[in-house]
Order: structure tokens, then sequence, then C-alpha cells
């Protein structure tokens, strides 16, 4: 019963929520490709920090499950000197019936199987009470592996809605990349030209030619053409607060 439901939780858990986020993040994919990824995870940070916890999260349920699907019976010997295992596995999970009622029965038809003095119908069970005692081994510890994989996946399922909601709710619709250079006005509140012109080593704002040539228009970057201006592209900071508008 425990490895049919880790089972099932393996196929249903992990491909709703693979296919949850393609459905959020499949619009967005030519967006993110045109943008590139460092931009669009510089932009949305919150948004990309949900998917990775929801694909951890995802992957260690895998692992979980996994950890039940593999669980088998305990070596032979172990069983066999467990005394307390041994004799509950025949009064009460009755491993031996109808022939062997106690541990006791049991290992008397083993001792007269070994001197070949068994009769054919004890050799029978004895080859079908073995192989009841080792499914009986094998589901106990799938059960106990259950019982410490139903926690991590509670909270793993709390860390996939969570992130998918995050995911879904703080992402725009679709964000437009920047897909050609474009020739910009760069729109600052005042007194922020002089620290424009600290932080890029640019003349006066209308002295410089500002070119989009990546990211996202939301946030893209530049290339800013002037007397001192920076050899490398340039993307303006939050905290400087220019609009960037196309000419």
């Amino acid at each position: 019963m425990y490895k049919d439901t880790a089972k099932w939780l393996l196929t249903f858990t992990p491909i709703t929520a693979v296919i949850t986020l393609a459905l959020t993040l499949g619009p967005r994919i030519e967006t993110v490709a045109s943008a590139g990824l460092l931009n669009w995870v510089c932009e949305f940070p919150v948004a990309t920090a949900a998917v990775v916890l929801t694909v951890i999260a995802t992957v260690v349920i895998i692992i979980l499950c996994s950890y039940v699907l593999l669980a088998e019976a305990s070596p032979w010997t172990e069983l066999r000197t467990n005394d307390t295992w041994w004799s509950e596995a025949f009064s009460k999970h009755v491993v031996g019936m109808p022939l062997f009622p106690s541990a006791n029965d049991f290992e008397t038809a083993e001792t007269r199987a070994s001197t070949d003095t068994a009769s054919a119908a004890e050799h029978t069970a004895l080859a079908a009470t073995t192989s009841r005692i080792q499914a009986l081994s094998e589901s106990l510890n799938a059960k106990d592996r259950f019982k410490k994989f139903s926690w991590g996946y509670g909270a793993c399922m709390i860390v996939i809605l969570g992130g998918l909601a995050v995911a879904a709710f703080s992402l725009p619709a679709v964000p437009d990349p920047v897909t050609k250079p474009t020739a910009v006005s760069l729109n600052m509140p005042a007194g922020a030209a002089n620290r424009f012109s600290e932080m890029t080593g640019c003349p006066k704002l209308d002295e410089v030619t500002a070119i989009a040539v990546g990211g996202l228009w939301s946030h893209p970057t530049l290339r800013l053409i002037g007397p001192g201006c920076p050899t490398t592209d340039w993307t303006p900071p939050d905290d400087l607060g220019v609009i960037v508008t196309p000419k």
C-alpha cells in the first residue's frame, strides 16, 4: 500500500508542477530568450526565486518517493535474530497460517526439513511462509520510510504551491524585450542629471546619444555615445529614476 501511494504521488505531483510551470513560463520563453536570461533574472528576482524553489521542491519529492519505492526486505539473518519482530510476524501478522500458527512451529518444520523428515506439505508451507516473511519485512520497511517521507512531502507541497502562486502573480503578462537597437530618450527627475554624469562619465545629458541594445523595455541595457561615455553597455539603476522611452 505504501509503495503504491508513493508511486501515485511520484506520478501525479511532479507532472502537475511541471505542467503548471510550463503554462506559466511558456508564453514568456521568447521574451526571456530575446532579453537574455541574466537580464530577466535581474528584472524579476522574486519570480525567479519562486520558480527555482518550485523546481527544487519537485526534485526533492521525486527523491523522497524513490526512497520509499526502493525499500527492501531486511536481511534474513537480521530478521531471525530480532526475537520481537520474529515472534510478532507469526502472532500479529500471521505469516505462517494455517500450518505454522507460531514461530516455534515454523522452526520445528525447518529442523525437520534440514534432516529430510518434513512432509511435502511442510516443504510447501515453509517456502510460502518464507516468502510472506520477506514481503512483510519489505512492507514494514516501506511503512517506516513512508512516515518520514510524509513530512517532507507536506513541506515540499507548501513550497511548490507557494512558488507557483508567486511566479504566476509576480510576473507581468508578457514583458516586451528590446529586439533591435533603438534610439531612446532618457527622462530624469530634477537633480538626477548630475548623478548620471558622475556614474557614466558622460557630459551633459543633451550631448549624449542613448541606444537601447538589449534587456527588457522596463529595464533596458543602453549603449551611451558621447565624449567621456563608457565603452561598455550600461543599465540605469532603479534609484536613479530614469525613464527610458523610444524616440
